[in-house]
């Protein structure tokens, strides 16, 4: 390769078919061919040379021919630190919430979705059973009232996530939960539309569906929920009038729904509001 790059330079035809286009009309002399060669030789031999040998410097140290250094352009300030530490919390919570395919094959699908939610801080109810089985006692293992070993006899009938944010990750935990009637998902404040399209796939014997208090939840993702042919009540708070017609159309298009609207009151003034009750008694 270095007897061909030797010999390039001194071809006596010219490589460059073009003219010149900084001057007049004519051709480049053979002294002039053989600058530009060895310019272009060593301009490149060098820059492969550079990338192959330090990549890692020419990435982290300042040069005048790649420009300032890359970890200098970053933003250390405080805010974007903290816009970096809060995508790397949803990233965490979104991994940490993924569907397992061990634990479902070791434990079933209803008995998995009952750590998994029990866990979290949330309760599930089996069906057969009157009370609903959480977390209370942090003192205590979170699986003393749970099945510790696949049952066929364990199914899943309601379960409660209020305040809890569930990802479209975790809410993969739900499917095959044939027997679940009664799902209540209220403050979640990351349920969007995919949510509710998820549920309406998964879960389709679902009867009671609570959804009120999260702001990500628009008039496109009601009208996803259609595919819920057995829902018998939906709970949800809004002033929008574009998803009060949504539910108005989805009581149309389920027969024996009854969708429950709240007013969609400010937190701070309710909370004002129940101050002020209170002094006055």
């Amino acid at each position: 390769m270095n007897s061909v790059r030797k010999l390039m330079p001194l071809c006596s035809k010219q490589a460059f078919s073009g003219k010149r286009f900084y001057s007049n009309s004519k051709d480049l002399s053979k002294d002039e061919n053989k600058i530009l060669y060895e310019k272009l030789l060593n301009k490149n031999y060098n820059s492969e040379k550079h990338t192959e040998a330090s990549s890692f410097a020419k990435w982290l140290t300042p040069h005048y021919k790649y420009g300032p250094s890359r970890i200098m352009n970053y933003d250390w300030s405080i805010k974007n630190m903290h816009s970096w530490y809060k995508r790397k919390r949803v990233e965490f919570h979104k991994y940490n919430q993924r569907y397992i395919t061990e634990r479902v094959k070791s434990l079933g699908s209803d008995i998995a979705a009952a750590h998994f939610v029990v866990y979290r801080g949330g309760a599930i109810r089996f069906r057969g059973q009157d009370d609903f089985i959480s977390w209370t006692n942090k003192k205590e293992e979170y699986y003393i009232n749970l099945p510790l070993t696949y049952d066929p006899n364990y199914f899943v009938e309601a379960i409660d996530g209020s305040d809890l944010m569930f990802y479209y990750e975790g809410l993969e935990n739900f499917k095959n939960l044939y027997k679940l009637k009664w799902l209540k998902l209220r403050n979640n404040p990351v349920l969007d539309n995919w949510c509710l399209d998820y549920i309406g796939h998964a879960i389709p014997n679902l009867e009671y569906l609570d959804i009120s208090n999260c702001p990500q939840v628009t008039a496109g993702g009601i009208a996803g929920l259609q595919k819920l042919t057995q829902l018998k009540t939906l709970v949800i708070n809004s002033n929008n009038i574009e998803i009060q017609m949504a539910c108005f159309a989805l009581e149309d298009i389920i027969p024996g729904l009854f969708v429950l609207i709240q007013e969609n009151k400010d937190v701070k003034l309710q909370t004002m509001t129940e101050k002020i009750n209170l002094n006055e008694t």
